[in-house]
């Protein structure tokens, strides 16, 4: 068999997701003689970037890169032991996780994929991997960079500190540092001291080749590493000791303190429950409402630590009323995490004190598989009863508690992790639909049982998959979206509540939000990816802002920094929002349906007085903007 045949081949058999073909011909090329390392990058390189030029285009989506990526590693695995070496020759390792307390490893997958295919050495450390852990492997394997990814919010900050203990290690300038996951920004790359982000895995590779080109070549000398420790040490030591400080605490305290002379002063008009139930309806309002997602950073009021708040009924209810109120906010949303399901049914869950817990231990097998029964000592049942009593609570200030639960396939991709079951759903489709149906059944218990006993005002759903990036319409439709037409949607109009969705996505199939009858959808919007669909509010209300209310243009990342110059800017950034939505509300023939809020949750970590700078600048500005536009 000719050469040509046998690249051609191997490329075919990632395009085609076809582990044994590449297998075969992997042999094959060893067999006739065929270069181990030319069939690498002509045959099972060139095929993944075919793959992920049609991924590029939206004409395949991230199964078909799993499924590629297994073929192409398939190949490697025969291929690599043959490829003839050079003594001399220096290593490109590059080191790429998940940073701790976070557990999505579709976009790290994604990475260490095409980085492999372009001839870098991937050391992958996984998910949830401790912050020192980065540091100490790049040292080891004088890495030339590092690549971490996040999918969460409240994950974000351990980035900083992994640069920083470059820093402090003298290491920083011996390698380049990327950042990357839907929530991060080239100004956030920047902010914490990164050299780049990217906003897919091929425009990580393209940016990785770019910063390593400026990479001097002796990085790794003694000389180097010593010269690194001095310049970064005032720039250490002008930081002090930031983790000894609890920001979200101290600025708590002077929110409490200030609270019964400050906000009194706006003389509002309407109640909480009453602003956000009229611009629902779409009425006249006194103000546009103010929602930003500050789940885990209102404990700071009670106070409580995380693993508290997430794990304890009292707790939950306790931090919900008191943001609610010192926040000003007219609707509280609960999120705790996201492997509630994934806990109850068997999955290893992490609960830190003071982050997110994260299930860190998957089911092997989908068969052990059980649905278990909502009691007393599960975390559906601590949930519900939480958002029982920060309902009853919330009476008290006359506001609206929406409780948040997960979506089927939110929790079985914590169960079984997200690579596995995406590629499973093009290999043994049957056998996820199975599982599918198993926790949409716990899904819809825990909604029934919200319903009946919590009786929150709103139930939120969350899902993390009505992405056009990530699964098709059509597939989508087949799995989660057809549980939310054909089993949530029924339950919501059973129960007489309107269908309340939250997608931290950053590019959702829009359209498909009128197939389940979506009365408030919570979105995220990322400019940096208007060009594959994340849309903003004159888009999403001239569109379907008749059917939907919509909220979730502020991203949660402008909060982390309380410096007078930021809080000024968030204040001036809320006023030109209010504006430009009120003026986009009345071109569109409507009064008030929409919620100034977050995308995503504002990280715990963070300062209160920032997500103050926002909910009081609505509530003091708010009355005479609505007026003025609105008449």
């Amino acid at each position: 068999m000719a050469k040509e045949e046998i690249l051609s081949a191997l490329m075919d058999a990632v395009v085609e997701g076809d582990d044994d073909l590449a297998e075969e011909f992997a042999q094959k090329a060893l067999d006739e003689g065929v270069d181990a390392y030319e069939a690498i990058i002509d045959g099972l390189a060139k095929g993944m970037n075919v793959v992920s030029d049609m991924y590029e285009k939206g004409e395949a989506f991230v199964p078909s890169l799993l499924l590629a990526a297994d073929a192409m590693y398939a190949g490697m695995e025969i291929l690599t032991p043959h490829i003839k070496t050079d003594a001399t020759a220096v290593p490109r390792n590059v080191v790429v996780g998940t940073v701790e307390g976070d557990v999505h490893d579709i976009g790290k997958n994604l990475v260490k994929t095409m980085i492999t295919a372009a001839g870098y050495n991937a050391i992958d450390l996984g998910v949830d991997v401790p912050l020192d852990k980065f540091a100490e492997t790049a040292k080891e394997n004088k890495a030339v960079a590092i690549s971490m990814s996040t999918l969460m919010t409240t994950t974000m900050g351990g980035m900083e500190t992994v640069i920083e203990q470059l820093q402090e290690a003298g290491l920083r300038d011996s390698l380049v540092v990327m950042v990357g996951g839907a929530p991060i920004s080239r100004e956030y790359a920047e902010s914490i001291g990164a050299d780049g982000t990217a906003g897919d895995a091929s425009g990580a590779v393209e940016k990785l080749a770019s910063l390593l080109s400026a990479l001097p070549a002796d990085t790794w000398s003694e000389a180097s590493v010593s010269a690194s420790k001095m310049k970064y040490k005032e720039i250490l030591a002008q930081k002090g000791t930031k983790e000894d400080i609890d920001v979200g605490l101290i600025t708590a305290e002077k929110i409490l303190a200030e609270y019964d002379s400050v906000v009194p002063k706006f003389n509002e008009t309407m109640t909480k429950k009453e602003r956000f139930v009229s611009a629902f309806q779409d009425k006249k309002v006194d103000r546009l409402p103010v929602a930003p997602l500050i789940c885990g950073l209102s404990r700071k009021f009670v106070p409580c630590t995380y693993a508290d708040y997430s794990t304890k009924a009292e707790m939950y209810a306790a931090s919900a009323v008191a943001g609610t109120k010192y926040f000003n906010i007219d609707n509280f949303v609960g999120l705790t995490d996201l492997c509630v399901v994934a806990s109850d049914f068997g999955a290893t869950i992490r609960v830190p004190e003071e982050d997110t817990p994260a299930a860190t231990g998957h089911l092997e097998d989908y068969e052990t598989m059980e649905i278990p029964e909502i009691k007393e000592g599960t975390r559906a049942y601590n949930l519900i009863q939480g958002n029982k009593l920060a309902t009853e609570k919330a009476k008290a200030i006359d506001a609206p508690i929406t409780a948040l639960f997960e979506g089927p396939m939110v929790a079985l991709t914590q169960i079984m992790g997200a690579t596995r079951v995406l590629s499973d759903l093009r290999t043994n489709p049957d056998v996820v639909l199975k599982a599918l149906d198993q926790t949409t059944e716990y899904c819809k218990e825990m909604a029934k049982m919200m319903f009946e006993e919590a009786q929150p005002d709103n139930l939120c759903l969350v899902t993390l998959w009505t992405n056009n990036i990530i699964l098709g319409a059509d597939e989508y439709m087949k799995t989660e979206g057809k549980a939310l037409q054909n089993v949530f949607a029924p339950l919501y109009k059973e129960y007489n509540k309107p269908m309340v969705i939250h997608n931290c996505a950053d590019a959702p199939h829009w359209d498909l939000m009128s197939k389940w009858n979506t009365q408030y959808y919570s979105y995220t919007y990322y400019p940096e990816q208007v060009n594959k669909g994340s849309k903003d509010h004159k888009y999403l209300i001239e569109n379907y802002g008749k059917d939907v209310m919509f909220g979730g243009e502020v991203s949660p990342i402008a909060f982390m920094d309380n410096s007078p110059e930021n809080i000024t800017k968030i204040r001036n950034e809320t006023i030109d929002l209010q504006k430009s939505v009120l003026n986009t509300l009345k071109e569109n023939g409507m009064q008030s349906k929409y919620v100034i809020a977050t995308g995503c949750e504002v990280p715990p970590r963070g300062p209160c007085d920032t997500v103050t700078a926002q909910s009081y600048t609505v509530a003091e500005t708010g009355p005479e903007l609505y007026k003025k536009i609105m008449g």
